[in-house]
């Protein structure tokens, strides 16, 4: 039995203050931290072009990456369906940009509660756009489109999970192969800037659908099938992401309870923004087992920058 739990890995920056709470609010899962050995990993979103759960996914399912990309370049592919070999992969996914003081940001990707329909009007408002640039897209499901270029564009691919916690200036395709592209999505922007839909958004308190991101860039690849044991708890996903400390630890409770019913021998997954912890009980000779247990200080990675 494998438990993952996105979000369970607060940043150092808050890591120490957070410490006391977890321990007299999530005791079993301290309980497992304090026993089981971990393997920390660490993966800079900057680095992997992809949040440290989609690194962790990417890895489940057999991907190791493309030579010339990074590991977050394989999402293209698999948010597509490609599992062939051949040309490069896109995928545009809807999304919300803000400037601000500090520049353009973009809006975490589960933030914006898209409606289908919604999304389908987004779609029909710039389809003849596409038609006089020669690039083409296509739905493949809510808020989310594979793209083909019309030229092999080399473009730093970052998912916008990952360009989220970010500066999205910093990521934003600049090379002259992506020229065509550029000029299409300010026409889009133009379109999107009045639409009903985003007026629609906007009074109800949502950030405008405003523009669009396109990742990926590998070639298709075949994922590895996953396994049964393997389930995930999402209770503090939302609040981690938006920095809801407080709401974070309202739900410590019940994730003690959920890790209570698991398996003695079960492995736990924990993850943060930029590192990923397994948990897994030591393999130990039989005689080994018979003797009191060591613990382990796991304070010192629950605490440790990277």
């Amino acid at each position: 039995m494998h438990l993952i739990i996105p979000g369970s890995l607060p940043s150092y920056t808050v890591a120490a203050d957070l410490l006391p709470h977890v321990q007299e609010r999530c005791p079993e899962l301290v309980q497992r931290m304090t026993r089981l050995r971990a393997v920390v990993t660490t993966c800079p979103p900057e680095e992997t072009g992809c949040s440290a759960l989609e690194f962790l996914e990417l890895s489940a399912l057999g991907y190791s990456g493309e030579i010339g990309h990074s590991v977050g370049a394989g999402l293209g592919p698999l948010r597509a369906g490609m599992t062939q070999p051949g040309d490069p992969v896109w995928v545009a996914d809807l999304c919300s940009v803000a400037i601000g003081r500090d520049g353009a940001s973009l809006a975490i990707p589960e933030s914006l509660g898209l409606d289908p329909a919604h999304a389908d009007a987004l779609f029909e408002a710039v389809q003849p756009l596409w038609r006089e640039c020669g690039i083409s897209v296509l739905p493949i499901e809510t808020g989310r489109w594979r793209v083909w270029l019309a030229t092999d564009a080399r473009i730093r691919s970052i998912s916008p999970a990952a360009v989220s916690t970010l500066s999205v200036s910093d990521w934003w395709p600049q090379d002259e192969s992506t020229k065509v592209w550029r000029k299409l999505l300010n026409e889009v922007q133009m379109v999107w800037h009045t639409h009903p839909v985003n007026a629609q958004r906007t009074a109800n308190g949502l950030e405008p659908i405003n523009s669009l991101w396109l990742y990926g860039g590998a070639q298709g690849w075949k994922p590895t099938p996953r396994t049964a044991t393997t389930q995930y708890s999402n209770l503090l996903a939302k609040s981690f992401l938006e920095n809801d400390w407080a709401t974070w630890l309202d739900y410590l409770p019940q994730l003690s309870k959920q890790i209570s019913n698991l398996p003695e021998d079960a492995s736990l997954t924990l993850v943060g923004e930029r590192r990923i912890v397994r948990l897994s009980p030591s393999q130990q000779p039989w005689w080994q087992r018979l003797m009191p247990r060591r613990t382990q200080n796991w304070t010192t990675w629950w605490i440790r920058q990277n």
